[in-house]
C-alpha cells in the first residue's frame, strides 16, 4: 500500500540523504514530455537544489514531479515549481514538495507498451462495500429529508431526485449547476482549490474585499487565499481587487462553489452563483451549509447510479505487466466507491485467443490527469496453482519478446 511523508523535516532530510549518497532523482511532467534525470546539491525547508548532465529541450515551470528508488521503496512527489534555471551552470532549484508518496519497488520486471492486452474486473472476492450513508437523517433540514428517502428506495427515481435538488438550489439563486468532474486537467481554478482542499469556497458578499480570504478553521470553507497557495504567491491586494470587479460586472452578489464528496474524493461541484436580483440574497454560512446538504446527496445518487458492487466488469488499459502484479488504468473513477483499496478481485486478462484469470489484489488507487485521465490501479497477483503460473509466464515472455522485436 501507498503511504505518505508530510512532515517537512522527513522530506528535508530524505532529500540530503540522497545528497550525501549521490542518488539520482528523476524530474518529469505530467504528459511525460519532459523528464531529467539529476542530483541532488541542496534541500532546506523552503527548496531543493540539483545538478543535471544533460540539457533538455524543455524545461516547464510548472507541475514537476519528483521520482527516485531508495531502500527497496520508490518515492513520488507531488506537483512543484520551478524557481530558478541555469542552463549555462546545469542548476535548477524547485520548490520543497509537500508531500512524498512511495511504496515497495516490485520484485519482478516490468513490460509496457501492452495495447493488445484486454482486462477487466470478472468478480469481486471481498471488499467492504459502502451499503450504508455517511449522512445523518436527524441532521436534515425536513426539505432535504424527502429527497434523501428517495435515494435510499430499492429503485430510486433518479431523474425525480435531481429535479428536487434543482428545486431546492432555485430558492437561492437562478444561475446555478452541478459539474461532475470527468478530466482534471480541465478544470477551472477554483475547481482545483475545491477538489485539493475538499472544502467549500465561499464569498458571502462580492462587494465585501475580507469576504474574499478566510483565515484559519472557522466553519471549514476556503477562499482566495488557498488559490494564491496553489500558484505559489501571496495574497496580493491588487488582484483581489480585480476579482472583486469580475464578479461585481458579473452581476454577482454571493458565490459558492460546493464539493460532491464520496469516499475520500470530490467528484464534482455544486455551483451557486446569486444575482443582483431582489428575489435573491447573499449567502450566508447557513444557506452554504443547506447547499453541502444538496451535494451530499447528489453523492448518494452518483453511487446509486454508478456504482454497485455486482457492476464488476470494469474495462482497464494495462500500464504494464509483471509476474507480480499489474498497474492498470480506467476511465471508470466510480470504482473507488465500491472497491476498496486491499479487496481482493478476479481478473480477467486476455490476448489473442488466450484468457487467464488471476485473483488480485488492489493496492492503491491514483488519479491521473491530462490526455490520459482516469484511474490508475496497482493489482498484486496471489498465484496459487502452478497452470496459472506458468500461463502468466509465457504470456509475458511471448510479450516480452514482440516488445524487444519492436
Amino acid at each position: 500500500m501507498e503511504k505518505e511523508i508530510s512532515q517537512r523535516n522527513e522530506i528535508v532530510s530524505l532529500f540530503n540523504k540522497l545528497r550525501l549518497n549521490r542518488v539520482k532523482v528523476k524530474l518529469e511532467n505530467e504528459d511525460k514530455k519532459f523528464s531529467l534525470e539529476a542530483y541532488i546539491t541542496k534541500a532546506d525547508p523552503s527548496l531543493l537544489g540539483l545538478f543535471f548532465d544533460d540539457i533538455p529541450e524543455i524545461i516547464p515551470i510548472k507541475n514537476v514531479k519528483i521520482s527516485f528508488d531508495l531502500n527497496n521503496n520508490f518515492y513520488n512527489s507531488e506537483s512543484v515549481m520551478m524557481r530558478l534555471v541555469n542552463i549555462p551552470l546545469k542548476s535548477i532549484e524547485l520548490n520543497l514538495p509537500d508531500r512524498l508518496y512511495f511504496h515497495s519497488v516490485r520484485k519482478y520486471p516490468r513490460i509496457e507498451g501492452l495495447d493488445e492486452l484486454k482486462v477487466y474486473i470478472k468478480n469481486i472476492e471481498t471488499t467492504e462495500v459502502a451499503k450504508q450513508s455517511n449522512i445523518n437523517l436527524a441532521e436534515l433540514p425536513a426539505t432535504l429529508r424527502s429527497i434523501y428517502l428517495e435515494v435510499q428506495n430499492e429503485k430510486p427515481d433518479i431523474k425525480k431526485i435531481i429535479k428536487m435538488v434543482g428545486e431546492e438550489l432555485s430558492r437561492f439563486s437562478n444561475r446555478f449547476k452541478i459539474n461532475l468532474f470527468k478530466d482534471l486537467s480541465k478544470l477551472t481554478p477554483i475547481e482545483n482549490v475545491v477538489n485539493i482542499c475538499k472544502k467549500t469556497f465561499w464569498i458571502g458578499d462580492t462587494e465585501n474585499l475580507s469576504n474574499y480570504v478566510h483565515l484559519g478553521e472557522k466553519y471549514g470553507v476556503v477562499g482566495y487565499e488557498k488559490y494564491f497557495d496553489l500558484i505559489g504567491k501571496k495574497v496580493n491586494p491588487q488582484i483581489l481587487e480585480q476579482i472583486r470587479q469580475t464578479y461585481i460586472s458579473k452581476g454577482i452578489i454571493s458565490y459558492a462553489m460546493v464539493p460532491i464528496i464520496i469516499g475520500d474524493r470530490v467528484f464534482g461541484v455544486i455551483e451557486v452563483s446569486v444575482p443582483n436580483d431582489p428575489k435573491f440574497k447573499q449567502l450566508s454560512i447557513y444557506e452554504v451549509f443547506y447547499i453541502k446538504g444538496l451535494a451530499d446527496i447528489v453523492g448518494e445518487v452518483i453511487v446509486k447510479t454508478q456504482s454497485t458492487s455486482e457492476n464488476a466488469d470494469v474495462m482497464f488499459g494495462v500500464v504494464d505487466l509483471s509476474m507480480g502484479g499489474m498497474l492498470a488504468n480506467t476511465k471508470n473513477v466510480y470504482i473507488t466507491h465500491y472497491i476498496k483499496e486491499n479487496s481482493v478481485v478476479v481478473l480477467s486478462i486476455s490476448y489473442k485467443d488466450k484468457t487467464i484469470n488471476i485473483k488480485s489484489r488492489v493496492v492503491r488507487y491514483h488519479y491521473v490527469s491530462g490526455e490520459n485521465a482516469g484511474l490508475n490501479v496497482a493489482f498484486e497477483f496471489y498465484i496459487d496453482d502452478e497452470n496459472t503460473k506458468g500461463e502468466l509466464s509465457a504470456l509475458i515472455k511471448s510479450l516480452s519478446k514482440k516488445e524487444k522485436e519492436a
